[in-house]
């Protein structure tokens, strides 16, 4: 009977486990084995797992990345990506550079926004809308598109409900200003 780390790990090294993180989780019961996850986060990725039979010392399981469908493998990478370990230091500082450019574009943004406020005699700006420049690219530019943010708005729906909510905004603004263009061009009746 298995009753200590270092045995388990002997048996968990001859199967196969290779990577420097691990984390060994004892057996709760006599019914239930030992598992020795590989924890690595670094490329390349290491997330092997092995079970073993605390009564025979046996590998009852191995649970190889390798033979993770694409999408857990894409998910596993997107993770470790998004929390900068999966490269290291240069994933870091990638990150670094994105979260820095994202936060030059909101203020460059609040500063655009500023520059073009409403002029003193209480008559808007021409409407710089989205849905404004998106009605002067050619049809098979829209489609393109209207494409990709169909694309990107399945793959991530947190982004895809934002952009939903930013083209509804801007349309109801496009409108308006459609509106105020209207009222401004129709003739005066004579008093």
């Amino acid at each position: 009977m298995l009753d200590n780390v270092d045995s388990v790990l002997t048996i968990a090294r001859q199967a196969g486990i290779s990577a420097n993180k691990l984390e060994i989780l004892p057996a709760k019961n006599a019914h239930n084995a030992w598992t020795v996850t590989e924890i690595e986060r670094r490329w390349p990725t290491r997330a092997d797992m092995v079970a073993i039979n605390p009564d025979s010392g046996v590998v009852v399981d191995y649970v190889r990345f390798a033979d993770y469908p694409f999408a857990a493998k894409l998910t596993r990478w997107g993770i470790d990506a998004h929390m900068g370990v999966l490269f290291g230091l240069p994933n870091q500082l990638i990150l670094a550079g994105f979260g820095l450019g994202l936060c030059a574009l909101i203020a460059w943004g609040y500063r655009l926004w500023w520059l073009r406020r409403q002029r003193p005699a209480g008559q808007p700006h021409p409407a710089n809308t989205l849905f404004a420049a998106l009605t002067a690219l050619p049809l098979a530019g829209r489609v393109l598109v209207g494409c990709i943010a169909l694309l990107l708005g399945g793959c991530l729906p947190a982004m895809g409900v934002s952009l939903l909510m930013f083209l509804l905004i801007d349309i109801v603004r496009w409108r308006r200003y459609q509106a105020i263009q209207n009222t401004d061009v129709l003739p005066h009746a004579p008093q």
